[in-house]
Parts: C-alpha cells; sequence; structure tokens
C-alpha cells in the first residue's frame, strides 16, 4: 500500500513516458502547439552529473519566465550559472532566482494561474472569485515544496 506522499510506480511510469513525449515535441517543429504554455528546464544533477530535461509549464511576465514547482529539479540549479532551456523552439541559456517566501510568491502565482489554469490542478493552489491567490492553498503548496523559479532567458 502507497501512502498519500508516495506516488504510485504506475504513475510514476506514465509520467516519465508523457515527459518523454512533451520533450520530444518541445524539440520538434511542431513545438508550437505546446510551446506557449510549456518548455524545457535542462539541468546536471549535482551529485550524479546526469542531464535531466523537465517539461515544466510557464507564465510569461515582464520578460521573464515564471515556473511554479515542487519538483526537485531546481535543486540542481547552479548559484551564478545560468540553466538551459528550451523556449519557443529555441535553445537559450537563462539566469534564474528562486522564490521560496510564501508572501513573495503571491504575486508570482496569481500571474501563473491566470496564464495557465491547468497548473494549479498540479500544485493544489486556485485564484479566488475575486482574481487572488487562495492563501490557504498556496500556504499548503509552500509546505509541500512548491516555489516559484523566475527565468530571464538571456539573448541567442
Amino acid at each position: 500500500m502507497t501512502s498519500p506522499t508516495t506516488t504510485p510506480p504506475s504513475r510514476l511510469r506514465a509520467q516519465s513516458l508523457v515527459d518523454s513525449v512533451m520533450r520530444a515535441l518541445l524539440r520538434s517543429p511542431l513545438h508550437r502547439a505546446l510551446s506557449g504554455k510549456l518548455m524545457i528546464v535542462t539541468v546536471v544533477g549535482r551529485k550524479t552529473g546526469r542531464v535531466y530535461a523537465n517539461p515544466v509549464g510557464y507564465a510569461e511576465h515582464d520578460g521573464a519566465l515564471l515556473v511554479g514547482t515542487a519538483a526537485g529539479w531546481r535543486r540542481n540549479l547552479q548559484p551564478g550559472e545560468p540553466v538551459r532551456i528550451t523556449w519557443r523552439g529555441r535553445t537559450l541559456l537563462a539566469d534564474w532566482e528562486v522564490i521560496s517566501d510564501e508572501e513573495a510568491l503571491v504575486e508570482p502565482y496569481r500571474i501563473i494561474l491566470s496564464h495557465n489554469p491547468t497548473h494549479g490542478r498540479f500544485a493544489g493552489i486556485e485564484l479566488n472569485p475575486d482574481g487572488g491567490v487562495n492563501r490557504e492553498q498556496l500556504h499548503a503548496a509552500v509546505a509541500r515544496g512548491t516555489v516559484v523559479v523566475r527565468l530571464r532567458p538571456r539573448a541567442a
């Protein structure tokens, strides 16, 4: 029996398959169908040296790409080093910042959920009827490790 915090192996396999398909599509000429909301963030494992290409949802705002995530890939971001992204069919370097303070997450999460409401189902965070972030849900998501990674793509 799995605990509520353990993902069943079948779900992990299904997610791995979906991620593989998304990576292939986002790197192909067909990327236009998906790249308005999805991109790939590529990191190198600190301990293993393994390359991880992670399809992620994002929202564009003021020249930055906002990625809400609780996934572990962000721990492989190296301070002072840009990260490689595949965005809108191009591979670029991006400077990054991890936002983890709950109060500082309110506005980026409002933007993410406004641009990409589907993300809210994965994160367990919704917008209230007034358009503000549900603070109780945000608090619970932060307790589960949710952060926002703000990416600023460098010119090609």
